[in-house]
């Protein structure tokens, strides 16, 4: 699938992803293997109908899907860090903190007996207090090392330095004058401690690939390899990081990514050896041959273990590699590590006796109130939801949410339970905060009337999967799958007279999803390949591309809704300087406008 062309590196990755969720009845397929990127200070709209899998897909990101959920194969990366294998403990850190999420259903999100002055405080005082216990270990940590390396009088020296300083610069501006050789000589001493710790434990797992991964697939032996992680977990817990006083990303997450491939290695085992067995059982050669009782409870798609164990040669290549990396990077310490030693320890001195107060968090919060357009937030800061309008109500979950500072922010059709009047001021308002606040957005919704004046990119979901993928520009000025034409179709514009053009039927049930492409059904264009054999992603330009068997060279020729080409050609008089960039010619609605095709 083409990639939204971008300099910078995306902020968050998904790959591959597949989740379903275990019933009485069955296994539901709810997300069918998609791949998307979201890029900073940009938004990405996912559009689809109820049930394609958009909700689910923002709520794995976020790691708070259902108990009942089966997360089959995939990557969630953001901040170097598979989200999919994040402990809980770990995972706090980041949600409602890093990512955060605003829900369609404001009345339902917000608690009806707490006053919202405490619910916009509360997580504030929650983060607050997680940042002053790990600055208190952090200090202990340093001072643990100055005393060992330094003796204790260049302890006291240092709380006779800072004491009484609350400023963070002024705390580093008195240590870098005054106490910079005990930084130096505390920093060369741990660096060579560092060093040590990273010789052994890249030793540690060297021997573990030789004894271990050197197999094939096949004949590696994964109950002793799984064992043996156990052997590495000293050693590569030993190289925290001194400078930054954190563990590295890369080692920090090393055995339980193991763990987790391993263990998808003998689920694949297992699955496909069922598979092969109800496959003769019935005599059939395919999945979708199976009956439907049993093709319900079988997974659509087993990932060969094969897969999963070149991620596990791969991650443990890439962890050899860091070594070396970091041990160059460390080599020697000069004047700029000791400086931002200090600069760390500064911060965290004043960080550990910055306890926020409860008048501190009112006024935060009455800013936040202020920045998401509550008129008198003084008063409403002691008013409890029922007392507030439904926009108003989304205003407050809007600013619950902004409320740690996120990266990402998670858009959960915000305006499904608003009218009309009160969605456009929601949008704007959203619009106006991702850009004074560099937010990067994923927008989930049905409408695409929605996100036309909002997103930068925007992926087309039918059944679990991504069928059209590009800028705004490519889904609304050249749009390629049938899906996308029946969505345009069904949203009215200023224009609109008669009837709007229904999709006809309803989307596949997830138990048993559809051989072929899953919209083949409802397709007035459908033809008899549809049916039988999904289709790939065809490459329309650099930015745009499409899941559908109308842009294969050998395509019969067809001619989208006259609804489609009528906007399309219309808007294009006016805006000339949307056309978007094609190199894939067939069945363009673009082609047909400028009459190369009849």
């Amino acid at each position: 699938m083409a990639n939204i062309v971008n300099n910078e590196k995306p902020i968050l990755k998904v790959r591959n992803l597949r989740i379903s969720f275990k019933t009485n009845t069955g296994t539901v397929k709810a997300v069918r293997g998609i791949d998307f990127s979201l890029y900073k200070g940009r938004t990405l709209a996912i559009v689809g109908e109820s049930g394609s899998g958009k909700s689910v897909t923002s709520k794995a990101i976020l790691g708070i899907l259902a108990n009942n959920k089966i997360i089959e194969d995939g990557r969630i990366i953001y901040d170097g860090k598979d989200l999919l294998t994040l402990p809980e403990n770990k995972f706090t850190k980041i949600r409602g903190v890093k990512i955060s999420m605003i829900f369609q259903d404001p009345l339902s999100a917000l608690n009806p007996i707490m006053k919202v002055g405490k619910q916009l405080t509360e997580a504030m005082h929650l983060e607050n207090k997680a940042l002053v216990r790990s600055a208190k270990k952090g200090v202990n940590n340093y001072n643990s090392a100055i005393a060992r390396a330094e003796g204790k009088q260049a302890i006291q020296a240092i709380d006779a330095l800072s004491k009484d300083i609350k400023d963070e610069q002024e705390v580093y501006k008195a240590l870098k004058e005054n106490a910079f050789d005990f930084f130096q000589g505390t920093a060369n001493k741990q660096n060579e401690i560092y060093l040590e710790a990273l010789n052994k434990a890249e030793e540690a797992v060297k021997a573990y690939k030789e004894k271990f991964l050197n197999a094939d697939a096949t004949n590696v032996d994964i109950k002793e390899a799984t064992k043996a992680l156990a052997g590495l977990k000293k050693p590569l817990g030993a190289c925290k990081n001194f400078f930054t006083q954190s563990a590295d990303d890369v080692t920090d997450v090393y055995v339980s990514l193991m763990k987790t491939y391993f263990k998808q290695m003998l689920t694949s085992d297992k699955l496909d050896a069922a598979l092969k067995e109800e496959l003769t059982k019935y005599n059939v050669d395919n999945f979708f041959d199976l009956p439907a009782k049993v093709r319900a409870k079988q997974r659509e798609v087993i990932t060969p273990r094969e897969t999963y164990y070149e991620l596990i040669q791969d991650i443990t290549t890439n962890l050899i590699n860091h070594f070396e990396e970091l041990k160059q990077k460390y080599a020697t310490i000069d004047a700029s590590e000791v400086d931002e030693l200090i600069k760390n320890y500064a911060k965290l001195l004043v960080t550990k006796d910055s306890k926020l107060s409860g008048e501190a968090a009112k006024a935060r919060a009455i800013e936040l109130m202020r920045e998401v357009g509550i008129p008198e937030p003084e008063k409403r800061f002691n008013q409890y939801p029922f007392e507030f309008s439904g926009g108003m109500r989304q205003r407050i979950v809007i600013a619950i949410a902004l409320s740690g500072n996120p990266e990402i922010l998670i858009c959960d059709e915000p305006t499904t339970a608003l009218d009309v009047t009160i969605q456009a001021q929601i949008l704007e308002l959203i619009q106006k905060l991702k850009v004074q606040k560099n937010l990067s957005i994923i927008f989930i919704t049905h409408d695409l009337g929605v996100v036309a004046n909002m997103a930068d990119d925007i992926a087309v979901m039918y059944a679990g999967k991504i069928v059209e993928y590009g800028s705004v520009y490519d889904i609304f000025y050249d749009p390629r799958h049938p899906y996308t034409w029946a969505l345009l179709s069904s949203m009215p514009d200023l224009d609109t007279q008669g009837k709007l053009e229904a999709i006809p039927g309803t989307p596949p049930n997830m138990l048993l999803p559809p051989r072929g492409d899953a919209f083949a059904a409802r397709n007035n264009y459908a033809i008899a390949l549809d049916y039988k054999q999904e289709p790939p992603f065809f490459k329309v330009s650099e930015t745009h591309s499409v899941k559908t068997w109308l842009a294969h060279a050998d395509a019969v020729d067809v001619v989208p809704p006259k609804t489609v080409i009528n906007r399309i050609a219309k808007s294009l008089k006016t805006n000339p300087d949307n056309t978007p960039k094609y190199t894939l010619k067939k069945n363009s609605v673009l082609e047909i406008i400028k009459g190369g095709k009849k």
